[in-house]
């Protein structure tokens, strides 16, 4: 386990001791230069344990490499809020942690597979991907590649009109920098033959205004390209399902916001990131999947600033691993079952306002 960024020596300590309770080898390296030398020497590492200030540049350029493109990622973050999720998942990092205490850190070391990754399999078609900002290019690549698609970039508005029109790509993701005319671009492409789905990536202000501009055209949609690199494989997995049903009473949207969480009656909340929502229903991304059925959750409904409690069901679970047929990042989904009848109504409130503004 390479531990990677400058701590406190009592920090390191705590770190390190965490580490070995799972029966993981901590290696500290304050460089990035040592931090990509040991990664070099020591292929089948079982992740990177880094602090969330230092680490965007190493793990964008680790990321970049097949050979480590799934090689787990756990920023620690003080303090410990949606802008620190939101700023890790920007660049790659599969969970978030506060510095103390250990046992958050030992629970996400021991979740990860002792082996080391397969190399992501080419199954999906081809996807392009048109990102002016590097990172956010490299981190949407990552995630598409992990899923099983082939990925070809564009880094300039030209290339980005041009490459869009390729009859051969299953999927087009590009941002509103670099493609100024979504709908002649994807109309010119849907006259040369292509059938690929397209996503555009905008300001979240921007989202109405670009849906509407879309259309009529079908197989497309615009999301916040702001959100989490892995937001973007959910609307394409949504997109690729096309008219298919899947028993939901109302639709899942992306927002993240931190949420607390514990199994009923337990004494100590863990912390996660919620990926997406329905008016029943809640998706959290963590490394920590609770063992109970039953959990207690305390999180901001959309568009609110006031914290609400609610009981959950927990419907499905999914652990770290390295499956392209995988829709959604590691997690749990819980279906609302019982909460206070204020919180509930807010809830469903925030939903809604939600749901006004993506749609």
């Amino acid at each position: 386990m390479l531990l990677f960024g400058r701590f406190r020596e009592e920090d390191l300590g705590r770190l390190s001791h965490a580490a070995e309770q799972a029966a993981c080898v901590p290696r500290h390296v304050e460089s990035i230069e040592e931090a990509l030398a040991w990664l070099e020497e020591y292929n089948e590492a079982q992740g990177l344990l880094c602090n969330l200030d230092e680490s965007e540049q190493l793990v964008v350029q680790t990321r970049s490499l097949a050979r480590f493109s799934r090689l787990p990622v756990l920023a620690i973050a003080e303090p410990l809020g949606d802008l620190a999720f939101v700023s890790a998942f920007s660049w790659g990092a599969d969970d978030v942690l506060p510095l103390a205490p250990e046992r958050p850190l030992v629970t996400r070391l021991r979740a990860l597979p002792k082996q080391a990754p397969p190399l992501p399999q080419d199954g999906r078609g081809a996807a392009l991907v048109a990102e002016a900002d590097r990172t956010r290019r490299a981190a949407v690549a990552r995630v598409l590649r992990n899923a099983g698609f082939s990925v070809r970039f564009a880094v300039s508005p030209e290339d980005a009109e041009q490459f869009a029109r390729d009859p051969s790509l299953s999927l087009v993701v590009a941002g509103t920098e670099l493609v100024r005319e979504p709908s002649a671009t994807i109309r010119a492409a849907r006259s040369e033959g292509s059938d690929a789905r397209f996503i555009l990536c905008c300001p979240p202000r921007a989202l109405k205004q670009e849906r509407a501009q879309l259309g009529d055209l079908s197989g497309v949609t615009a999301t916040d390209g702001f959100a989490s690199p892995e937001n973007v494989l959910f609307v394409a997995n949504e997109l690729l399902m096309g008219a298919r049903t899947n028993g939901r009473t109302s639709p899942r949207v992306a927002y993240g916001t931190l949420v607390a969480f514990r199994g009923a009656g337990r004494e100590v909340d863990e912390r996660g990131f919620t990926y997406n929502v329905s008016a029943n229903g809640i998706y959290v991304r963590t490394l920590a999947l609770p063992e109970d059925d039953e959990v207690w959750l305390e999180l901001c409904p959309p568009a609110m600033d006031r914290r609400v409690r609610l009981v959950g069901r927990v419907a499905w679970r999914r652990p770290f691993g390295y499956s392209e047929t995988a829709t959604v990042p590691p997690g749990f989904g819980v279906q609302i079952v019982d909460g206070a009848q204020r919180d509930l109504a807010l809830w469903k409130e925030g939903y809604e306002q939600l749901l006004a503004t993506v749609g």
